[in-house]
């Protein structure tokens, strides 16, 4: 059978905690740009920075018009307050142990692994400051590549970089649509780091093949590679 000979993987909230880094910068900002310096006042503001946040998949223009809302006495626009959020995120970011553990284990085992990722540019940003850029085989940004997962141009462009068959190659991902049922439509095994969700109703047709709490739970690919296809 084909053994899983390379890896994919999403970026945010996959590779790096990405809900962990945007509360350190929200503490981080309720202090330094907003002034609260004590709770209930600075607990609060941080709580509504998160939840208007929603993971990222809010735009960020709707957040920062409602921090303006909110907090009128902020002299900076909503574009310069966009601006510096992404100057000011990458300050937050950081690789946990089990993430860095696992990139250790595929390149002592001579496995190739990329990133495939929706969003801007920015992404390049946050590749670079992880230190992610001179480890990977390829980085593919959808806003760079003109398709966004679950489109399947974006799947096939990476694992033409990574020069393995889709059939070969595992994709690690967050999201249930974009990252598990888009990999799993070009042919690549699955794994969906769940994090603490249940698998969607809606996409009971595509399952992912494995269902992951933690990176460090796909040491296996790097210490005895096995068929593709195993259980959930």
């Amino acid at each position: 059978m084909t053994r899983i000979t390379a890896v994919l993987f999403d970026l945010d909230n996959t590779l790096y905690d990405r809900d962990a880094s945007f509360l350190r910068w929200a503490r981080w900002f309720a202090r330094d740009r907003l002034g609260l310096d004590a709770d209930p006042a600075h607990g609060a503001a941080v709580d509504r920075l998160v939840t208007m946040d929603a993971s990222g998949y809010r735009p960020r223009a709707e957040v920062f018009r409602w921090v303006k809302e909110q907090h009128p006495a902020l002299t900076a626009d909503v574009d310069d307050l966009i601006a510096g959020f992404y100057e000011e995120h990458v300050a937050h970011l950081a690789l946990d142990g089990e993430t860095r553990g696992l990139l250790d284990a595929l390149d002592a085992a001579g496995l190739p692994f990329g990133i495939v990722t929706n969003g801007s540019a920015q992404q390049l940003l946050k590749v670079r400051t992880l230190g992610l850029d001179a480890r990977t085989t390829c980085v593919h940004v959808s806003a760079l590549v003109g398709c966004r997962k679950p489109e399947a141009a974006i799947f096939l462009a990476a694992a033409a970089d990574l020069g393995v068959a889709p059939g070969a190659i595992l994709f690690v991902g967050d999201n249930p649509e974009a990252d598990i049922v888009g990999a799993a439509a070009v042919g690549m095994r699955t794994a969906w780091l769940r994090r603490g969700r249940a698998w969607p109703d809606h996409l009971a047709a595509t399952t992912p093949h494995y269902v992951i709490d933690s990176l460090a739970e796909l040491r296996w690919v790097a210490e005895a590679p096995r068929p593709v296809g195993g259980d959930a």
